[in-house]
């Protein structure tokens, strides 16, 4: 292998979530520089493995689509195991020299959870976000009109890797209660830190507000798995909150 000084970075903030029985597209953003540009390979190649190590997809071409490798997977069957332990491999190729492959951790789930958020409902808390866009996001031709979608976006995968590192079986989710305002929370806490004009700290304050709003929302969330009885919903458990001795608890 060639040996190389660029460090091209796998923009791909969380594992790969699996849907069993539906066609999907898989894809690999590669950026690189002080803008951190896209860059595009000039062929590359895909490998799905199952737990047990055996291939779903082996060494299959990739399509390059404005500069972002993708692979349109076929529905996976529904004999395929669920669960953690899967494996997706790119391997591609950038200036004739093949890169160390990229590998990343898939769970095949039964249905994967979307993002119900969007931009438009954050100005409804706060409205003056709608005006206040920071300078790399906005519409003017250093930004790249981006408007407050990438907070939004990176709530929404912290949501999955919080359930990740909680130890949800994210393979069985049927449904969450509560995740609606944990991403709300999460996202407008990230738009307030993202303001770098805040001479008179109004917009940390407004984070800080949202971060405590944020544990409530954590707080409340539930989620149902498909192996929980459809005909029960499990409650939210109430906060035990402690106190020193001497002064009431609730």
């Amino acid at each position: 292998m060639a040996e190389r000084t660029d460090t091209y970075a796998a923009s791909r903030p969380v594992p790969y979530l699996l849907e069993r029985g539906k066609a999907q597209t898989l894809s690999c953003p590669i950026r690189w520089g002080s803008s951190g540009s896209l860059v595009a390979p000039a062929s590359g190649t895909i490998t799905v493995t199952r737990p047990d190590g055996t291939s779903l997809v082996s060494a299959a071409a990739v399509a390059v689509t404005a500069s972002v490798a993708e692979y349109a997977l076929t529905a996976p069957a529904a004999t395929e195991p669920l669960g953690e332990g899967w494996t997706v491999t790119w391997t591609l190729t950038f200036s004739a020299v093949v890169y160390p492959a990229y590998r990343f951790e898939a769970f095949m789930c039964e249905y994967v959870p979307h993002n119900p958020i969007a931009p438009t409902d954050l100005y409804r808390y706060e409205p003056e976000l709608a005006r206040r866009v920071p300078q790399g996001q906005d519409t003017s031709p250093r930004g790249d009109g981006t408007g407050w979608q990438p907070q939004v976006d990176d709530a929404y995968y912290a949501l999955i890797q919080h359930l990740i590192d909680t130890g949800s079986r994210l393979w069985l989710i049927r449904g969450m209660t509560g995740a609606r305002e944990w991403i709300r929370t999460e996202a407008l806490m990230r738009c307030c830190r993202a303001l770098a004009t805040d001479q008179d700290g109004i917009w940390m304050a407004k984070a800080t507000d949202y971060r405590y709003e944020h544990r409530a929302a954590d707080a409340a969330l539930v989620v149902q798995y498909s192996t929980d009885d459809p005909s029960i919903r499990r409650g939210v458990s109430p906060v035990i909150r402690l106190a020193p001795v001497g002064r009431p608890t609730c």
